[in-house]
């Protein structure tokens, strides 16, 4: 006769059976995540759709006149400008135009040249004598903020001026700026040349010519 309960059987069958769910719910789990694993490790890098910051294009520039370049030299004969205390003494390039464009500045320009955008003398007069460091960094200020010039760059500057490019009514410029001092700290005036690529060495040697002989009035 046996002793074994009908209560016992079916706790055993119950268990065995849970046992079997438990090792299939298993299997299906690690199958999943599996699955998972290989979806996740096909990512790639996503291309930007737009660049992540604005790029301007280049400024547009058109050939310069086709002229000589400004040679070294030129002849030079002396004239005052403005009314004293508020005027000045230097020499200037014979036969070049002179042109009063604006109350307190004076071009002047080679004969035979039909434009501007080959080379010129400018000379102006610095309001209430500021002291050269503040009207060294105030003219800078003023070209790098102009609405009519792009791509500013400085490529030399010392005490007493710079040398910069810079495009302007679609041509590239070079300007020489030198800043005229009544006793090596107080600004009354500028002498600017400005020109092209061929014609830097004859605008460094204009400009340090006036500028060692000009003199207040």
């Amino acid at each position: 006769m046996s002793t074994r309960r009908p209560g016992a059987v079916t706790l055993a069958v119950v268990a065995a059976v849970a046992g079997t769910v438990g090792l299939a719910a298993g299997a299906l789990l690690a199958a999943g995540l599996a699955d998972e694993a290989q979806v996740l490790g096909t990512a790639r890098p996503v291309a930007a759709v737009s660049p992540s910051y604005p790029v301007d294009p280049p400024p547009l520039v058109e050939p310069d006149p086709d002229t000589p370049g400004l040679a070294t030299g030129v002849p030079l004969r002396p004239v005052e400008l403005g009314v004293p205390p508020f005027g000045l003494r230097l020499p200037v390039p014979v036969g070049w135009r002179r042109s009063d464009s604006l109350l307190g500045e004076w071009k002047w320009f080679p004969p035979g040249q039909p434009t501007d955008n080959a080379y010129f003398l400018r000379v102006r007069l610095v309001t209430g004598f500021q002291p050269l460091e503040s009207a060294l960094r105030a003219r800078l200020d003023a070209l790098a903020g102009a609405s009519d010039v792009e791509d500013l760059v400085v490529e030399a500057q010392d005490a007493d001026g710079f040398t910069a490019t810079y495009v302007t009514q679609k041509h590239r410029r070079v300007a020489m700026e030198r800043f005229l001092t009544l006793d090596g700290r107080t600004t009354y005036a500028t002498v600017a040349v400005v020109g092209r690529e061929r014609d830097r060495l004859g605008m460094a040697d204009l400009a340090e010519r006036i500028v060692r002989r000009a003199t207040s009035a």
